[in-house]
């Protein structure tokens, strides 16, 4: 074999794809995939109904569909609180031994909730005024 053959079977790489090839490491690590999939799905599930929530109450004169942003949107916060606060939290601490940590770690998740909530807002306000704004812009010739 050359030299660039070699250097391909390094241990690492090959620690690699044994690791790869050993079918309990590979269902762990589908398993987190498909759980991390799963979650970013249902957040841009929840933000496309909210978006088009909002579309609709930019561009119809209803007090309704207003309400139904706002009980979307209701609905996305709480989905957003419940991954970071009710499920297993972020940790903060290694050791959450005493009450004051206890207390910090879930203040800092709400923060961590509050932030994620208020970014998502802010890009589904902006796209859907965007779309609002360009929507019945005729075509160009």
């Amino acid at each position: 074999m050359d030299r660039a053959g070699e250097r391909c079977f390094n241990p690492a790489m090959t620690r690699f794809v044994d690791l790869l090839s050993d079918e309990p490491t590979r269902t762990a690590l589908g398993r987190r995939f498909e759980a991390a999939t799963e979650e970013a799905f249902h957040v841009l599930r929840w933000t496309i109904v909210v978006g088009f929530a909002r579309f609709l109450s930019l561009n119809a004169a209803s007090v309704w569909f207003d309400v139904i942003h706002w009980a979307t949107s209701g609905l996305l916060f709480g989905y957003l609180a419940s991954r970071f606060l009710l499920r297993p939290e972020v940790p903060i601490f290694a050791d959450r031994d005493r009450r004051w940590k206890r207390v910090v770690q879930t203040a800092l998740n709400l923060v961590i909730c509050m932030a994620a909530f208020v970014l998502v807002m802010t890009v589904v306000d902006r796209l859907v005024d965007g779309i609002a704004q360009y929507r019945f812009v005729p075509a160009a010739s």
